[in-house]
Formats: structure tokens, C-alpha cells, sequence
């Protein structure tokens, strides 16, 4: 059975005498850990100087016996020379592994209780280990001074583990103090993420707020143009422009009427290039058309011969529309309103998306604040055991 094994089967789990409720609020939660955690080591520390003690009068004890097994003349025993050499040497192999022993247990040097026991444990683990063979070929010859120190260093360790035994509420309490600690560092964490996402959202209700005021002034200036002069007689010139494109369109659609395409389309039938221009104003006269003016379309009927005076008396009527719906665009002013109106659109697509943003934030801090409660519904559980009280 390993030092700590001996450990677990006779610790206690008695933490805190009496039952005197301690009231703690939740702010002075890390002020209480240092001053408990300052408190504990400080017994540890004591307990440490008490196991320092045990060894050093151990220590004493065992080397007395050491000597003892030394001065045992081992040539008074009736046996060949061969065991007589094998027993000394063993003799001598196990004295030295005693006092290695020894000698790295008066010098163990920490504060830290729970490693101070760990290597105390390995100490002992290694010289069972190590002496095992030695003491059963030295106590061939040798038996009631082998047997004393054997029994020294069992009273030894005994006497180590009993004191811990006795002092193992200080263990516990260091154990559940860290647990503590633990978890009060993973609520210290969460609020610091809460602060975060409290900023976040100020910085999102501020900047939807400019947002808001920004398209309200948009959209009062929006009111304020509909209702000027300038504004509607804007809106009579775009009627009058589209009054002549429709126009327009009809006398466009109209000269395609008066065309001959089946002639076009037989007198260039073996140009490629003018047949594509043939067949497109076929099939879409009116966009065809305007995408040059007329132009290409003219030039074809003047290289065929079929560019009729009809045809020619209504192209000039159709250009002089044009160049009226030119003129007429010239002189009107933009539409501020159609501006305005994208603003406010986009505008509104940007506080949409900072609202979806805010949602996200207010999920979030609801979850963590969840997490919150569970981690401070552990540490009241944990510290309940330690008659303490959380009153916030």
C-alpha cells in the first residue's frame, strides 16, 4: 500500500469545527479565499515542521541501530565464506540505502504540503524497492539487529502518517478552498465578458440612435423637397420627357412598319456582318434603333436603295423627338428625392444589422448570465460544507 493510499482510507472529511454559520456576501468572497488560504498554510507549514521533527528524532533512533548492525561481527557465525562475504556485503548495501534514506528526508525543502507528502511517499517507495533483496540476504546471518532497524523505519513512517492523519482537515480544506477559488475565477471571467458586452451594446444603441436621427432628418428633408417648387416643376418636366419617349417609341415602332426587311435581307443576304444588323433590328426594332441613333439601320436602307421619302420624313421626325428628349434631360435637375430615398433605404439596412447584432449581444449575455447562476449555485454548494453562507 502506497503512503497515499494509507491516506485516502484514513482521512476525515471534518473541515470546519463547530456549527457556527459564517455570512459572507458575494464581493467578499476573494478577500476571504486569501485570508483562509494564508490561514491553511500557515498550518501546513507547522504541520511540515512537526513530520521535520519526527524525522530528525527518527533519524537519531535508526542511526543508533545503524551502529548497532555495524559492530555485529558476522566471522562468529558458523558458515562457509562465501555467505559470510555475500552478508556483508549486503549488510553494507542496505545500511547505505538506510541512510540515503535518511539523509534525503532531513533535507526536504518546500511549503507545499501536498507535494511535501508526494516525495516523502517516493522516498519510501524507492528504499522498499531498493532494500528489499539486501535485508532478506543480510538476515541469512543476521536477524534481530536487521529486523530493529526495518522495524525503526516502519515506526517511522508510521509516525509520518499518523500526523498527517491527525491533520488531514487541513488537506481537505485546502482542497475545497482551491475548488472555491476555481470556480469563483470562472464567474470573475464571465463578468468580465458581461462588462464587455455591456460596452458593446452602449456602442450599439448609440450608433443606432445616429442612425435613427440620420434618417429622420432624411426623411424630413425628403417632405420638405416633395413640397418645394423647384420639386414639382421637376416632376412636370419628367412627365413631359416621358410624354416623349412614349411618343417617340410609337413613331420608332412606326418606321419599322414602313421598312422592307425581306428586301434588306435579300440584298445583303451574303454579308454576314449586314445581315446580323438585319436581323436584330427585326426582331428588336426599338432597342436596336436607339442604341445608335438609327444609324446603322439608315445606312443599310441608303446602300439598298429602299430608303423610301416616307421612311426618310418619318427618321427626321423621329430625330427631332430625340433631340427634344435630350434637351428636356439637359435641363432637368437630378432627383433628389430618388437619392434621398436610397439613402434612407440604406440608412435602414445598416440599423437592421446593427439590431441583429444587439439581438446577438442580448442572447449571448443571457446565456453567460445563465452560467453565472450555475457557477455561483456550485460555489454556495461548496461552501456550505465549510459553514459558510453567500448572502448576495
Amino acid at each position: 500500500m502506497g503512503i497515499f493510499d494509507f491516506f485516502k482510507k484514513k482521512g476525515k472529511e471534518n473541515v470546519v469545527e463547530g456549527n457556527t454559520i459564517e455570512k459572507l456576501a458575494f464581493s467578499d468572497i476573494e478577500s476571504w479565499i486569501k485570508k483562509k488560504i494564508k490561514e491553511n498554510e500557515a498550518k501546513e507549514k507547522e504541520i511540515i515542521s512537526m513530520i521535520m521533527e519526527k524525522i530528525r528524532e527518527s533519524t537519531i533512533g535508526i542511526r543508533e541501530k545503524i551502529v548497532v548492525l555495524e559492530l555485529f561481527d558476522v566471522e562468529l557465525k558458523k558458515e562457509n565464506e562465501r555467505i559470510k562475504e555475500l552478508v556483508k556485503s549486503s549488510r553494507k548495501d542496505y545500511i547505505e540505502t538506510v541512510e540515503n534514506l535518511l539523509e534525503r528526508l532531513n533535507h526536504l525543502e518546500t511549503n507545499d504540503f501536498q507535494k511535501f507528502m508526494e516525495r516523502i511517499e517516493k522516498l519510501f517507495f524507492e528504499f522498499n524497492k531498493i532494500s528489499h533483496k539486501n535485508y532478506e540476504r543480510a538476515t541469512v546471518l543476521i536477524g534481530k539487529e536487521m529486523a530493529s532497524i526495518k522495524k525503526g523505519v516502519k515506526v517511522f513512517s508510521t509516525e509520518i502518517l499518523k500526523t498527517y492523519d491527525e491533520k488531514s482537515d487541513v488537506v481537505n480544506f485546502s482542497k475545497k478552498i482551491s475548488l472555491v477559488k476555481s470556480k469563483l475565477k470562472i464567474i470573475d471571467s464571465i463578468d468580465e465578458i458581461l462588462k464587455k458586452i455591456n460596452k458593446t451594446e452602449i456602442f450599439l444603441n448609440k450608433k443606432i440612435g445616429i442612425k435613427e436621427e440620420e434618417n429622420k432628418n432624411l426623411s424630413e428633408e425628403m417632405e420638405k423637397i416633395k413640397n418645394s417648387s423647384d420639386y414639382l416643376d421637376f416632376l412636370d418636366s419628367q412627365k413631359k420627357v416621358e410624354s416623349l419617349k412614349l411618343k417617340s417609341r410609337g413613331e420608332i415602332l412606326g418606321l419599322k412598319q414602313l421598312i422592307d426587311f425581306k428586301s434588306l435581307a435579300n440584298f445583303f443576304h451574303i454579308n454576314q456582318k449586314q445581315m446580323k444588323i438585319v436581323k436584330d433590328h427585326k426582331e428588336d426594332f426599338y432597342t436596336f434603333f436607339l442604341e445608335n441613333d438609327g444609324k446603322s439601320i439608315i445606312s443599310l436602307l441608303d446602300e439598298a436603295n429602299l430608303n423610301k421619302n416616307e421612311i426618310l420624313e418619318k427618321t427626321k421626325r423621329i430625330f427631332l423627338g430625340l433631340e427634344k428628349i435630350k434637351d428636356y434631360e439637359k435641363k432637368t435637375k437630378k432627383d433628389e428625392i430618388k437619392e434621398l430615398d436610397f439613402k434612407v433605404k440604406e440608412t435602414s439596412s445598416e440599423i437592421d444589422n446593427l439590431k441583429i447584432e444587439q439581438i446577438k449581444e442580448e442572447k449571448r449575455k443571457e446565456k453567460l448570465e445563465m452560467g453565472k447562476q450555475e457557477s455561483i449555485n456550485v460555489l454556495k454548494k461548496e461552501l456550505s460544507p465549510m459553514n459558510v453562507e453567500l448572502t448576495d
